[in-house]
């Protein structure tokens, strides 16, 4: 595991490749909580890493920048709260990337079901496909 200052040379590298490889890597929770309270501009690298930890996804969820938040609705392990934000982000890809995780509770499926957004609709039917038969089924 990478200490704080291995992370942050990495991430603030001039070469692409080393900036990218820091978006796949594992490093403490306080080491990524430090690099975006000192690097805040790092938003959008930092979002992109599965590894981060969920408290540091749940505060970029909030992010201005809806790039950022797109990032951030692919990350694996998302709170409760976060997962019913981005499923009502006003920014569509947002809404579509949430509809198609496979860890959405049923009433937030239900709720995308209403979106007035065709892409989403069809990314539930591709990707909800188990819940949305239940729902045909009663």
């Amino acid at each position: 595991m990478l200490n704080t200052h291995q992370l942050e040379e990495l991430l603030l590298s001039p070469h692409p490749l080393e900036r990218y490889w820091a978006t796949h890597l594992n490093a403490s929770s306080n080491s990524w909580e430090t690099i975006y309270a000192q690097h805040p501009h790092l938003a959008f690298l930092l979002a992109q890493n599965p590894h981060i930890p969920v408290a540091l996804a749940d505060q970029l969820a909030e992010h201005r920048n809806p790039k950022v938040r797109l990032m951030v609705a692919r990350h694996p392990q998302l709170s409760q709260q976060s997962l019913e934000a981005l499923a009502q982000d006003d920014e569509a890809a947002i809404r579509l990337q949430i509809a198609k995780r496979d860890d959405l509770p049923a009433y937030l499926i239900e709720g995308l079901e209403q979106d007035p957004d065709a892409a989403i609709h069809t990314a539930l039917r591709r990707y909800q496909q188990p819940h949305l038969q239940q729902v045909v089924d009663f």
